[in-house]
């Protein structure tokens, strides 16, 4: 049997060098053979992801965030929750759009995983790209990967995983590729933008599902529908997020600025009501998220 061949950070995109990623782990100098995998914090950036001779996984160990994707076909915007999954085939390109602040683990997968008996599975032209998907099953062999990353274990330890997690892939993505036409159902790139555009400038307002729905040109009805299948949160979580995302960076730049007056000026109906959403969001309080300079 032919020796497979180290898999080192030589053979994978080069994205995270590129856009100054913060990597904490890699698999680098491990003698990893059937994956490569990375965890990092990565700052907002915009790049191009070439088409590679292997398959690309992202977990979101963080979030919610923005994420704008183009496949080459179409724009797709998506408000991603923590959880989420970015799957990129081999020989597939996507540029990409990360609009916050993100911790990920990135791993990268072998073609040669995504054959079975029977050989390649249609050269892996039948695999889609996942943008955003949440799987429990994915989330927590992504999450064995970045322990054993952790621990600097050999390839022995990893592969069982990595082949599961090929295996995943097929079963879910091979499978449901003829749900694709459903995407019609969904808002464009274009109109969930002007709608992430109107709350950005409206934050500290009452912002109406009407509103909301004449940025897009339809109905309040169909936007209702149409919003909560694209950003996988009806709108009205989609305006608290921001909000307290809005309430997160005026607390770190305005330290003289009173709890009431951020609440007012993110458009919370009283100081009461942004502790809760905060707490809610973060899992802290806005006055000990400013003490710890989060």
């Amino acid at each position: 049997m032919q020796a497979r061949s180290v898999f080192g950070a030589g053979e994978t995109h080069g994205i995270l060098q590129q856009v100054g990623a913060q990597v904490s782990a890699s698999s680098d100098g491990l003698g990893w053979t059937s994956a490569f995998a990375s965890t990092q914090r990565e700052q907002p950036f915009e790049a191009r992801f070439h088409a590679h001779a292997d398959c690309l996984m992202v977990l979101h160990r963080g979030g919610p965030v923005d994420m704008i994707y183009n496949t080459g076909r179409h724009a797709v915007a998506r408000h991603i929750p923590k959880g989420g999954v970015f799957f990129l085939p081999a020989g597939q390109e996507c540029h990409v759009h990360l609009r916050g602040p993100l911790d990920t683990t990135h791993i990268y997968l072998r073609a040669s995983l995504f054959e079975r008996e029977n050989g390649p599975i249609a050269a892996l032209t039948g695999l889609a790209p996942l943008l955003g998907e949440r799987d429990p099953v994915l989330e927590h062999l992504a999450g064995a990967v970045g322990t054993i990353i952790a621990e600097a274990a050999p390839s022995l330890a990893v592969d069982p995983i990595a082949t599961a997690l090929a295996g995943r892939f097929i079963d879910m993505n091979f499978r449901q590729r003829p749900a694709e036409p459903r995407r019609r159902y969904q808002l464009t790139g274009r109109q969930l933008r002007r709608v992430h555009d109107f709350i950005e400038a409206n934050i500290g307002a009452d912002i109406r599902l009407d509103a909301m729905a004449r940025t897009c040109g339809v109905s309040p009805d169909h936007f209702l529908r149409t919003f909560k299948a694209t950003a996988g949160v009806s709108p009205y979580q989609y305006v608290l997020t921001r909000r307290v995302e809005r309430a997160k960076r005026l607390l770190t730049e305005e330290a003289g600025s009173s709890l009431a007056d951020i609440a007012a000026r993110c458009g919370f109906s009283h100081q009461e009501h942004l502790s809760r959403m905060f707490r809610r969001f973060t899992g802290s309080t806005p006055g000990r998220y400013r003490r710890d300079g989060s």
